[in-house]
């Protein structure tokens, strides 16, 4: 049986970001844990991220090994 648990961290970038231009950087550390029996291998990622306001923005690639972040128009 396959069991793959996924969480998500993210985290605000107080620094990087200008809230009085309405510029909130987040990033988000992404953790892909196999807990079946069996080996598995993950070909793509697609994450959907919405900001409080509803704006919507779509990653993909292959894998997941890498470093992210995006700016939001809004504070959460």
């Amino acid at each position: 049986m396959v069991c793959i648990t996924v969480r998500v961290k993210p985290f605000y970038l107080d620094e990087q970001s200008s809230p009085e231009d309405h510029h909130f950087l987040w990033a988000y550390h992404l953790r892909i844990e196999n807990n079946g029996e069996e080996t598995v291998r993950l070909l793509s990622r697609y994450w959907r991220i919405t900001g409080s306001l509803g704006h919507v923005q779509e990653v993909r690639g292959d894998g997941v090994e890498y470093a992210s972040g995006t700016p939001l128009a809004t504070p959460s």
